[in-house]
């Protein structure tokens, strides 16, 4: 029994004792049989994440820093990726859940579908939101303030003297929405015109950008300066730029979010909005261990959410001089 619960992190084992045990454990190339673990302790030690494009670095950065909460304290973490699909994420969920004490969700789902959140967690499911979230959901999350997003990125264009800028949307998430917001409220605050027609949907991924810029330089009237809903998004929409052989950012300035890897080592390093992904995905894991009951993490309720601020990050796609960043 003190073997079991030092190895389990049982809070009434000392520190000097648990390390002895551990010590031997590892010497005896011991491992924890997880099936009769999970019988013991009605626990599968395993957490569900689920997100929606691993193609680029943002989500795996938030997956790797909730694996360093997560594996000390004796849980894996299975990954799901959605590819965007509301419908896929919906299913992998419905699997998921059965498998894992809890699910760590960046959903792409629209906000008509919280109801089958709303239904999981009636029913006592563990769930955190973590970067996307619904706000009609009474339930723990882990976010950036997404009108602010935008408004930085937006505010940052102006200064830049640009008048026409342009948005290419998320999809239907909230976190798109309010990034439209917060370009919306930075036009306002300066005395620009919300034009409608400067808005044009395209989605989270690199090929989303690549075709809605496609789509807008066949209309023509593409304006001088461009707001991607994310750091992807952005890429796309700066090779489609590229291949119609406009010039970054002399003839179309870009700025995307969420500070992808390899986003500074670009042709022409993207300018985006940042935000800390790592204390974000140690945040969701605390919060799911909270949920679960672990010590030390304090009690958590359905409505506690953490907010990680975003910032601006300057580079080159934006056209601002070294004096102007």
């Amino acid at each position: 029994m003190t073997v079991s619960r030092a190895i389990n992190g049982n809070a009434g084992i000392g520190a000097d004792l648990r390390e002895r045990v551990l010590a031997v454990a590892q010497q005896m190339n011991y491992r924890p049989n997880q099936h009769a673990r999970a019988l013991s302790t009605n626990r599968s030690y395993l957490i569900g994440l689920i997100v929606p494009d691993l193609m680029h670095s943002y989500f795996a950065e938030l997956a790797k820093a909730i694996e360093a909460v997560a594996r000390p304290a004796g849980y894996e973490i299975l990954i799901c990726n959605t590819e965007e699909n509301a419908e896929t994420e919906l299913a992998e969920v419905e699997v998921l859940a059965q498998r894992t004490d809890g699910l760590i969700i960046a959903s792409s789902a629209p906000p008509e579908k919280a109801r089958a959140y709303r239904k999981m967690l009636k029913e006592g499911a563990k769930l955190v939101f973590l970067d996307r979230h619904f706000a009609n959901l009474s339930c723990p999350a882990v976010i950036t303030d997404d009108v602010k997003v935008g408004r930085l990125a937006t505010e940052h264009l102006i200064r830049l003297g640009h008048r026409r800028i342009g948005h290419l949307r998320g999809n239907s998430v909230a976190v798109a929405a309010d990034r439209v917001e917060g370009y919306r409220q930075a036009l306002e605050a300066n005395k620009i015109r919300f034009d409608e027609t400067l808005v044009r949907p395209c989605g989270f991924m690199e090929s989303d950008g690549y075709q809605a810029m496609r789509t807008w330089l066949v209309a023509g009237k593409v304006p001088s300066a461009i707001f991607a809903a994310n750091d992807p998004s952005a890429m796309g929409a700066m090779a489609a730029l590229e291949d119609a052989g406009l010039r970054i950012p002399e003839e179309v300035a870009v700025v995307g979010a969420g500070d992808i890897h390899y986003g500074d080592r670009l042709k022409v390093p993207l300018t985006t909005v940042t935000w800390d992904k790592l204390n974000m995905g140690r945040q969701a894991a605390q919060l799911m261990f909270g949920l679960l009951g672990k010590e030390p993490t304090a009690r958590v309720g359905k409505s506690d959410h953490v907010i990680c601020e975003p910032s601006l990050l300057v580079r080159k796609s934006c056209g601002a001089t070294q004096s102007s960043r």
